[in-house]
């Protein structure tokens, strides 16, 4: 079975909110630069910033829309 195959089969068993998260997922991989944690941190502090900040932005919204993806609430 190829890749994409299996993607297919494990999507098709999934809630509706589950299968927009992995279509946003797959935009998101396919759109954005890739960068490991090393090459992250060798960028200057104001440009990992913007990119956290927008990272944690599109979390947050996803969540707010599908408060059933959390998993545990906590109180900090």
């Amino acid at each position: 079975m190829s890749t994409n195959e299996l993607v297919a089969e494990k999507v098709k068993g999934l809630p509706e909110f589950q299968v927009q998260a992995v279509l946003t997922f797959i935009q998101e991989l396919s759109s954005a630069p890739v960068l490991c944690a090393t090459e992250l941190m060798r960028l200057p502090a104001a440009e990992r910033r913007r990119i956290l900040a927008s990272q944690a932005r599109q979390a947050e919204a996803i969540y707010r829309l599908n408060p059933e993806m959390i998993v545990e609430k906590r109180a900090w």
